[in-house]
């Protein structure tokens, strides 16, 4: 008997709880936690969650905001901008985007940095080496 008082009791907290948050219009969640899935659903995109294409500096991409973000929409960007992954920086018409023959794409300015002193770039994702004059620009329209 002692069971089914408090099951009742506890029934009856919950409904008396949705019953102020619909009358003061309220939500059940906290602000922190409604807060936090805004942000992170503007920033969310598909490369989140492959298992190369993970950015280091984006929160969406670490544990445990990852993990938070699962059941939130992608984020919809009518305008983006190309980030170098070596360099972090935004490719544009001061840091061009170079393509190197095996289609990894990087800031110019990263490149000349991690050239070596006989012209050889070599890629980060896949250790191949390259001259540098056989990197092209890349025009994003």
């Amino acid at each position: 008997a002692v069971v089914s008082t408090q099951s009742t009791g506890e029934a009856l907290v919950s409904e008396f709880r949705s019953s102020n948050y619909d009358l003061h219009h309220l939500h059940s969640d906290s602000l922190l936690s409604t807060v936090l899935q805004s942000g992170l659903s503007a920033i969310k995109t598909h490369q989140c969650y492959s298992s190369t294409e993970k950015s280091g500096d984006c929160p969406v991409c670490n544990e445990p905001l990852n993990t938070l973000a699962t059941t939130l929409p992608f984020s919809h960007c009518t305008q983006s901008r190309l980030i170098c992954r070596i360099s972090g920086e935004v490719m544009n018409e001061h840091n061009s985007p170079m393509m190197l023959p095996n289609g990894n794409v990087y800031g110019e300015r990263a490149l000349k940095e991690m050239m070596a002193a006989d012209g050889i770039v070599t890629c980060p994702r896949t250790k191949d080496k390259f001259w540098l004059d056989q990197a092209q620009k890349v025009y994003v329209m």
